[in-house]
């Protein structure tokens, strides 16, 4: 029996025209189904396709409500398909996937997110191929969010976008990838251990209590924020995620870094450190200066990719987490987004 793919679309450099002077538009939905079969009749080969138009924006202006739709409607579609396939633009694919594999617990069927870096009109587009490898994998029952590009493929929360130049445009710096596409294709024996039977077709759990209040900062040397901007911040958001430096260091010279912790920590602001490092772990407990902003609770992004670190927080105030237990929360892999680990620091 044939399988199903329902390839959702919400936009991105995907289906875009080019113009003159290599400037690309938006087509018109209400033609991209047939223009898509017609430009790569091979799909018809690999799975009975259809096609959902759910918006058709630029990748920089998806919202929350938009991860909400998306998990809505493969909910709702999920009886009458066996994979999925989420046609987005790259430079914000990564938090739209990890949002999605946060939201979608239990999942059974493959999600599979995949774009272009040149519309599918354009000489030397990736587009055609992109789609081709991303509904092939989507009939191969892998049970997880992923992102599939230039024949690799990413776990949705492992993955970052790296480059906006090269048509190898993701990596997974802190996790291997799934698998590869080649003359065959390769997949990780471990994914393929945990490949779920085919008589198993429940529903997956949609939780997409979400609070997209955060606010995010990036440490640079010698750029000190004020204290009146501190009140200011503290006063308008419920959580802070900064990329601090290496393991997760911040300054603590000047003493200002820690006056915004000290003063998160009485309101019960949860501050979450990241990395500004492309690969390796937060690591609060290597340095003197990591270990001073644990003590006041901040909160280890550990091997995460900023977007996962960033949508997590997100999910972790939209759940309501207890604040003494925001730490056991995210240290706790939810969607493959970390490494697990055994002792959580304590205040």
């Amino acid at each position: 029996m044939r399988k199903k793919v329902l390839i959702i679309h919400t936009g991105g450099t995907f289906a875009m025209v080019l113009g003159s002077g290599q400037t690309a538009t938006k087509q018109h939905s209400s033609n991209l189904l047939e223009n898509l079969l017609q430009q790569i009749p091979e799909l018809a080969s690999l799975a009975e396709i259809d096609l959902k138009v759910i918006c058709n924006i630029d990748s920089s202006d998806v919202t929350i409500d938009i991860w909400k739709l998306l998990a809505k409607t493969i909910f709702e579609s999920w009886s009458q398909c066996d994979g999925f396939v989420v046609v987005h633009g790259t430079d914000t694919m990564a938090w739209t996937a990890s949002a999605l594999a946060f939201f979608l617990g239990g999942l059974t069927k493959p999600v599979v997110f995949t774009g272009a870096q040149r519309p599918l009109t354009a000489l030397r587009s990736d587009a055609r191929m992109n789609m081709i490898d991303a509904v092939e994998l989507a009939t191969h029952g892998i049970p997880e969010v992923m992102i599939c590009f230039d024949s690799k493929v990413h776990r949705a929360t492992r993955a970052t976008k790296y480059s906006n130049e090269h048509l190898y445009a993701y990596k997974s710096y802190n996790s291997p990838k799934i698998g590869s596409f080649g003359v065959n294709i390769k997949l990780n024996k471990k994914v393929l251990n945990s490949i779920l039977p085919e008589a198993k077709r429940h529903a997956p759990s949609i939780n997409s209590e979400i609070n997209g209040n955060i606010t995010s900062l990036m440490c640079v040397p010698g750029a000190i924020p004020s204290l009146t901007f501190i009140d200011g911040l503290l006063s308008s958001t419920e959580g802070i995620i900064i990329q601090g430096f290496g393991a997760g260091n911040l300054p603590i010279s000047g003493k200002i870094w820690l006056e915004l912790f000290e003063r998160a920590l009485d309101r019960k602001i949860p501050i979450v450190i990241s990395t500004q490092c492309e690969s390796g772990s937060v690591d609060l407990q290597l340095y003197e200066n990591g270990r001073r902003f644990a003590a006041l609770g901040g909160i280890s992004a550990l091997d995460m990719t900023f977007e996962a670190a960033s949508v997590k927080l997100m999910i972790m105030l939209g759940r309501k987490i207890p604040f003494e237990k925001r730490q056991s929360f995210f240290a706790t892999p939810l969607a493959f987004e970390c490494q697990s680990i055994d002792s959580i620091p304590s205040i």
